[in-house]
This record gives C-alpha cells, sequence and structure tokens, in this order.
C-alpha cells in the first residue's frame, strides 16, 4: 500500500516551506518539482555521483537518497542559496575563472560540497579538498580546475577575514576594575599605618634607654 500523504515543514535557503504527499518521496524531487529549486541536478539516482548534492544543517548530502519526511524541522540549503548570476559569491567566482565548470551536470553538487568544506574550517591543501570531492563525480574538467578553484575560495576567505582584536572596554567595565585597584591601595596603606602604630610605644622605649644610659 502506499504510504498515505502527510505535510512535511522545514526550511530551505532561510525560508520556511511546507509540503504535502507521500512521506518517503525523495527530497530532490520535492526541491525540483514542489519548489521549483532545478538548480540541484539528478545524475545517477544512487546516490554515487553526487550531483544532487544539498546541505542540511551544514552538513553535504545526496538528495536523491532522503526521504522528505527526514527533514522535518530542519534548514536545507541548495545551490540557488550561494549566490546570483550578477553576484556571485567567491566560490562561485573561483569556478568561473578557473574554468571548474564545463556541462555543468555536476558543479551545483561540486559547489555545495565545497561549500560545506570551506565554511568547517577547511584547509586550501589539494590532497584534503580531492578527499572531500570523491563524492562528486565530473566526466569534463578532470578535477583540477575544480580543486585549484576551491583552493582560490579558500584563499580568498581567509584574506576577507578580519583580524581579531581585543574588545574595547567600556566605561563600566573599567570603573569596577579602578575601585578594585583603589580599595587594594587603601587597604595597604591602612595595614603599614597600623603596624607604624603599633611599633611606636617600642621606639620611644628605645629613645628613653638611650637617653638614661648618656
Amino acid at each position: 500500500m502506499p504510504a498515505r500523504a502527510r505535510a512535511t515543514a522545514f526550511i530551505v535557503n532561510r525560508k520556511r516551506q511546507r509540503v504535502a504527499g507521500p512521506p518517503f518521496r525523495r527530497l530532490i524531487d520535492v526541491l525540483r518539482e514542489d519548489l521549483g529549486l532545478t538548480g540541484t541536478k539528478e545524475g545517477c539516482g544512487e546516490g554515487e555521483c553526487g550531483a544532487c548534492t544539498v546541505l542540511i544543517d551544514g552538513q553535504a548530502v545526496n538528495s536523491c537518497l532522503i526521504p522528505v519526511c527526514q527533514v522535518e524541522g530542519r534548514s536545507i540549503r541548495t545551490v540557488e542559496s550561494l549566490g546570483q548570476p550578477t553576484a556571485l559569491n567567491p566560490l562561485q567566482q573561483a569556478f568561473l575563472e578557473s574554468g571548474g565548470a564545463q556541462c555543468g551536470i555536476c558543479t551545483p553538487g561540486m559547489l555545495m560540497t565545497a561549500t560545506a568544506w570551506i565554511e568547517q574550517g577547511g584547509s586550501d591543501n589539494p590532497d584534503a579538498i580531492r578527499r572531500v570531492l570523491a563524492g562528486n563525480l565530473c566526466r569534463c574538467t578532470g578535477y583540477q580546475h575544480i580543486v585549484n578553484a576551491v583552493i582560490a575560495a579558500v584563499r580568498t576567505g581567509k584574506r576577507q577575514r578580519p583580524p581579531q582584536s581585543k574588545p574595547l572596554q567600556s566605561k563600566a567595565t573599567r570603573q569596577p576594575r579602578r575601585a578594585t585597584a583603589n580599595a587594594k591601595t587603601n587597604a595597604k596603606s591602612a595595614s603599614r599605618a597600623a603596624a607604624a602604630k603599633r611599633a611606636a610605644p617600642a621606639r620611644a622605649r628605645a629613645r628613653a634607654s638611650r637617653g638614661k644610659r648618656r
């Protein structure tokens, strides 16, 4: 018997969506057919080529293997979230400049896998990038241009990252520290005064004793 239809609510590219249908319908079909997000491509349909890669809660997954019921309440990002034709993001721009895209079937999946790598703090090490992209197959470029593009995007991100600086202290933060320092100084002064007071009788007796000997 076919599964009964049900509504599934989730977030796609920062927008709340609610889709009714069979709970085990593939996520890729919901994205493409129900939501019109055709940037996600289907290659093998078996989770082998990576063309349908999207991000679910920041992790790269094959959307052809995910039933829509499994994304209830979760956040999904597709290639449409990265940039626009007139305003590419740094990774897309790097693919353009490096020749990392040719026929375009694998490109959305490559971009999403690389996006997860960059956002998780991945390095520009070529061997590490090749391992990350191992699940995304390409029949056109021979991969080197794609690796070069990811390296360039990682380095661009590092250059654009603002330097870390110490936060400025507000007056409210500085005043308690100044008050604490003043309290410590006053305590030391009081301690020295008390010690001098205790020592005064002894000094007086010593002076009197020296006067008698004379």
